[in-house]
């Protein structure tokens, strides 16, 4: 008879990982001295290009556990493949509206609305151009006006460049990206710089972007940058850390078989460089 015994992935590895560190509390559990103590954990739900290897999901990421950066393919699976509740988010975070950042949301929502998500409403943000279209088109895919019972409790938080907003423990603010669609459309795209409001620890990351100069002003001296490793090349994102004098620069959004040439790439001028990888932690000091 056929078996799996011996047979251990890294999948598996990070999933056991992830699910005894919230045990612990070093997840959700933390308390507020502890947080503070700790700065600010960034967790990898996917690191993936548009179309993901098999077995990989496209770019998106947690925020403390709490606030979810894009939605990926299917982000709240992964979410709870890594250990990590999604009744438990306060906020879902947009770079933009290119399908491959946004079609996890209709399970998402579907989710916390089936579950019964407790708490003030999910804060929805993202640039203002599209928000509200993508989540109408979410909602009635989840036919909610047909079935009210997994309707989900929201509020939409439409951002323009420039704009900043507070949540509870974060303080966001943006600046625009350079994206254009494969028609050569300009897309309202958003870097974001977080702060954690107890503890100072800072974060700057890109969504999909072109090289794009400002960034580096926009992120100077921050502890990590989270780039964009597909629209624009690793050499030009790491001349933007260099730039930008940040302590790190991870990549994400890149494909698997591409992971080594990037990291070569950017290393060769910044080495602070790393690579983004699914279910890894990225911890920043307070």
């Amino acid at each position: 008879m056929p078996t799996n015994y011996g047979r251990f992935t890294r999948r598996d590895f990070t999933r056991k990982a992830a699910i005894a560190a919230v045990g612990m509390g070093v997840g959700f559990g933390a308390r507020a001295a502890d947080r503070e103590k700790a700065g600010m954990k960034i967790t990898i739900i996917g690191d993936g290009s548009c179309i993901p290897d098999v077995g990989r999901e496209t770019a998106c990421f947690l925020i403390d556990g709490k606030h979810l950066v894009d939605t990926g393919w299917c982000a709240a699976l992964n979410m709870r493949l890594y250990g990590f509740d999604p009744l438990r988010l306060e906020s879902v975070i947009f770079t933009h509206f290119h399908q491959d950042h946004y079609l996890g949301l209709p399970q998402l929502l579907f989710y916390v609305g089936l579950r019964k998500r407790k708490g003030p409403p999910l804060n929805i943000i993202g640039p203002s151009e599209h928000l509200k279209q993508v989540l109408d088109a979410a909602l009635a895919f989840l036919q909610v006006s047909r079935f009210p019972e997994v309707a989900p409790s929201y509020a939409l938080v439409p951002l323009a460049a420039g704009d900043s907003f507070d949540l509870p423990a974060l303080r966001l603010e943006t600046l625009a990206a350079k994206h254009v669609s494969s028609l050569g459309r300009r897309e309202q795209a958003l870097v974001y710089r977080v702060t954690e409001k107890t503890n100072g620890a800072r974060l700057v990351f890109t969504g999909d972007t072109s090289y794009h100069p400002p960034i580096a002003e926009f992120s100077r001296g921050a502890p990590l940058l989270l780039h964009d490793g597909a629209h624009t090349s690793a050499g030009d994102a790491a001349r933007i850390a260099l730039r930008a004098r940040v302590g790190r620069l991870a990549l994400i959004h890149y494909g698997q078989s591409q992971a080594g040439r990037i990291l070569a790439e950017a290393r060769a001028i910044f080495p602070r460089t790393e690579l983004a990888t699914e279910g890894g932690t990225l911890a920043l000091p307070p």
